[in-house]
């Protein structure tokens, strides 16, 4: 694995052997030692970008998430016949539906569940493995949660848009190409991460 990629809200914090570029702040490890959540907290502050160098990229990676709660869930990029992508409305940004994974419950149904429960539009996976997994840690009520996420492609196959309120989805709406566009100007590094993976896997 070249590199790992965790976001924290709108900021990214890369573990990788060699910095991605001169944008991003650097903290150097021995991949022997664990950074601080602490230290790590504070350096996200400040910067939008940064990259955790070590020579072992698992082995820090291992260290940092024991720092954190971890929880797992799946969501899923849904498409329709006509090729628009399903987006739902959530704290004024457009985001995919997804969710916590349920005890016994596999990656993919989980990730077909909560399209449903979320918008309405029940669907089938398409493929036998995720596009990608994706990895965010925030705070919730005073315990850090880092959460992986792992995204499925999903083809709509029935079911009416209906947005679920109880968990705070104000709108559920398809978008063609154009429209498209415009929602992934306000909607969060990990859903454009998930939606570019898929489109270079299919070219």
């Amino acid at each position: 694995m070249r590199s790992r990629s965790i976001y924290f809200g709108n900021t990214e914090v890369v573990i990788a052997t060699t910095s991605p570029g001169a944008h991003y702040a650097t903290i150097d490890v021995d991949s022997t030692k664990a950074i601080s959540r602490a230290k790590l907290l504070k350096k996200v502050e400040t910067n939008k970008f940064i990259a955790i160098i070590t020579p072992d990229i698992e082995h820090t990676f291992s260290l940092l998430s024991k720092e954190f709660k971890v929880v797992r869930a799946a969501g899923g990029m849904v498409e329709n016949a006509q090729g628009e992508m399903l987006f739902i409305e959530l704290r004024s940004r457009w985001d995919l539906p997804k969710g916590h994974i349920e005890m016994g419950e596999s990656s993919r149904d989980a990730a077909v569940r909560e399209v449903e429960e979320e918008t309405g539009i029940r669907g089938n996976i398409i493929g036998d493995c995720p596009i990608t997994t994706t990895w965010h840690a925030y705070d919730t009520y005073g315990e850090w949660e880092l959460k992986s996420t792992e995204w499925w492609h999903i083809r709509a196959t029935s079911g009416e848009l209906t947005a679920q309120a109880e968990e705070g989805i104000t709108k559920a709406r398809w978008f063609g190409a154009e429209e498209r566009s415009e929602a992934l100007k306000t909607t969060y590094p990990t859903i454009i991460r998930v939606i570019e993976t898929l489109y270079r896997k299919e070219e």
